[in-house]
């Protein structure tokens, strides 16, 4: 190691970013702790433990379409899928700005721009499936109501509502009545996705994990451990939406904070403003404002990250890709000095990132006790930009959960990566709710 990450680890320990703050054992069964407290319904749970209403079992009507929506952070997807025994067929697939990502607008106008997308598809299917990348609570019936927006989408007034009926009320005024909506988290509609794709293997549960502008993570629970759940359900078990987003119990650095503090939602969700892709970039960007004060970086760079107003994943990533290319930070650097330190720095978020999304799934394999058997794995699939496509977040992931997972709790897991996983998951929600 050389002096100048030994500077640098000293400098981000000072403010609390120090990676090694998070304890994976202690961190993952402060998980445990927490969603056993949703579970139970429990008001000082952070994690409110969302019953889905779905099983990750069940059979699915073949080569029945039907629409389906992906609302995502940043994008809103929408398309005709079946699923049949050649595969899943995807059409008519259209991509839009998320309703609410570019300013804030109201819940009325919310439902009218969804509900126009939806309707050039109602000829050809009534069956929606809607999923939800923001918190909602999923009803009995398949609908959702609205608990909150997040990752900075604004939709005024939608607190408390139900989207299925508003969208379904919508459409009925537009001239296509009888259109049936169900809704469903993303992180719900990976997993069903994987179930759906991954027929031909053997997996002991399946995980699902959300990692790109947002983050979240989904599993299957025994039917005995929902005791707040009073309706009726033949399957034994049933997928829970954790919304781990929601989690508190890891270690706020001094960056951490000034971001929360300049965010549209303070206090809530401090998980991922630590490790998502919407947040990532502008914790860096704290830290490096910070570095530049305190004199980690030479005159030129400290002058140029003064003036620096914000910073993105995706311009943190470039440079951790390409230290030495024409990106933002690297056109910057002008020393050798000065880019080990930004790289440091990245490459130190990142690591804590992935040690905090490590945390979390094992903390669903201590509650669940999946993978205790070497020949039948817990299963996680994995969706998300940041997941796939960030340069040192996956490397950094896989190395830890094989340390924790294998080393210390004697799990065998599995990642894999199923090609739209979503909209497949999506389309089997609505075909076994109909």
């Amino acid at each position: 190691m050389t002096d100048v990450t030994k500077r640098v680890d000293a400098f981000l320990a000072e403010y609390g970013m120090d990676p090694a703050r998070v304890d994976l054992d202690q961190c993952a069964r402060a998980f445990q702790a927490d969603m056993e407290r949703g579970l139970r319904g429990d008001p000082e749970a952070r994690m409110p433990m969302l019953p889905a209403y779905l099983a990750p079992e069940g059979d699915i009507p073949q080569d029945q379409p039907a629409i389906v929506i992906d609302a995502g952070g940043t994008n809103f997807r929408i398309g005709l899928v079946s699923l049949g025994a050649r595969g899943p067929e995807i059409q008519d697939l259209r991509v839009f700005p998320m309703p609410g990502s570019q300013g804030p607008i109201t819940w009325e106008e919310f439902v009218d721009q969804v509900s126009e997308a939806v309707l050039p598809l109602t000829g050809r299917s009534r069956r929606v499936g809607l999923c939800f990348s923001y918190a909602a609570e999923i009803l009995p019936n398949g609908d959702g109501r609205v608990l909150r927006f997040s990752k900075q989408v604004q939709v005024e007034g939608s607190e408390g509502k139900e989207l299925g009926r508003d969208l379904s009320a919508a459409l009925a005024e537009k001239g296509a009545p009888g259109v049936t909506f169900s809704v469903l988290n993303d992180t719900v509609a990976a997993l069903l996705g994987g179930v759906a794709a991954l027929r031909d293997e053997v997996f002991d549960g399946f995980i699902g994990l959300i990692y790109g502008t947002g983050v979240n993570t989904c599993y299957a629970e025994r039917w005995e451990k929902l005791s707040r759940v009073t309706t009726p359900w033949e399957k034994g078990s049933m997928l829970i939406n954790m919304e781990s987003a929601r989690f508190d119990g890891a270690p706020l650095s001094e960056f951490d904070r000034r971001l929360d503090a300049r965010s549209v939602d303070p206090g809530l969700c401090l998980y991922e403003k630590m490790v998502s892709g919407r947040y990532q970039g502008e914790v860096i960007y704290h830290a490096l404002r910070q570095g530049a004060e305190d004199g980690l970086f030479s005159p030129e760079l400290a002058a140029f990250l003064r003036g620096l107003e914000d910073l993105t994943s995706v311009q943190a990533d470039a440079f951790s890709a390409r230290p030495y290319g024409d990106g933002l930070l690297a056109a910057a650097c002008r020393t050798e000095a000065d880019r080990e330190a930004v790289y440091t720095i990245i490459d130190r978020a990142v690591e804590r990132s992935a040690r905090l999304v490590c945390a979390n799934l094992g903390g669903i394999l201590l509650q669940t006790g999946a993978g205790a058997r070497i020949h039948r794995p817990a299963c996680i699939v994995a969706e998300g930009s940041t997941f796939y496509k960030g340069h040192l977040f996956r490397g950094k992931l896989e190395r830890l959960c094989a340390e924790y997972f294998t080393g210390v709790l004697g799990r065998s897991y599995a990642f894999r990566q199923v090609a739209d996983a979503n909209l497949i998951g999506t389309a089997a929600a609505a075909l076994l709710h109909a």
